[in-house]
């Protein structure tokens, strides 16, 4: 039940269904104060601010998170004691303009923040290969470690050199195999990806 609760699903679930009553807040505020007669024009306000704090809080955005909750509250606080006043205007103003910004901002600038990260990581990445390309051509031969002892992380090229490391241990009485989960598993993984082969165009 625990792990259901946390899962994101049910966390944009339970927000969404938070979303219906603002809405219907939000929809009210547009239609008193617009001069349309047509209800779309006010869905389509309260469907593009609402939805914003979700999209915004699912991408962990806490600070537009934060400037939306301050605009649905304004909103609530709007629909309740003042639905025609001119304040209720401004904030229609205010939230319209400032939601088409946020969303410009997400969409069309995203790549702009992405990309140097992703840009980082592939030159790192990049490097590293031209390092080990560098040494091999040297004549420098790299040997593979898929075998990491679960206690002090120390790698070696065999199992048969992880057991007997492991049984150094033992003697030592610095093993303890309930705290390592299944490194076993995790090795034999790891002699797995050690052993793909990987083409020069690739």
């Amino acid at each position: 039940m625990k792990k259901f609760i946390l899962n994101e699903a049910f966390g944009i679930f339970a927000l969404s269904l938070l979303l219906v009553p603002q809405i219907a807040h939000t929809v009210y505020v547009f239609k008193i104060n617009s001069q349309y007669v047509s209800p779309w024009w006010s869905w389509s306000y309260a469907l593009g601010i609402d939805l914003a704090v979700l999209i915004f809080t699912v991408k962990g955005w806490k600070k537009v998170a934060y400037a939306y909750f301050f605009g649905t509250l304004a909103h609530n606080l709007v629909y309740q004691f003042y639905p025609e006043s001119v304040w209720s205007a401004i904030l229609i103003c205010i939230m319209l303009s400032g939601t088409i910004f946020s969303f410009s901002h997400l969409f069309y600038s995203s790549d702009k923040f992405e990309t140097p990260i992703n840009t980082d990581v592939n030159s790192e990445a990049s490097l590293e290969a031209m390092r080990i390309d560098a040494l091999l051509k040297e004549g420098i031969s790299i040997e593979v470690k898929p075998f990491l002892c679960p206690e002090c992380n120390e790698a070696f090229n065999s199992s048969k050199q992880l057991n007997g490391h492991i049984s150094a241990h033992k003697k030592q009485e610095n093993w303890y195999p309930d705290t390592y989960g299944n490194y076993e598993k995790d090795n034999q993984r790891r002699v797995s990806l050690s052993q793909v082969k990987i083409s020069k165009g690739t």
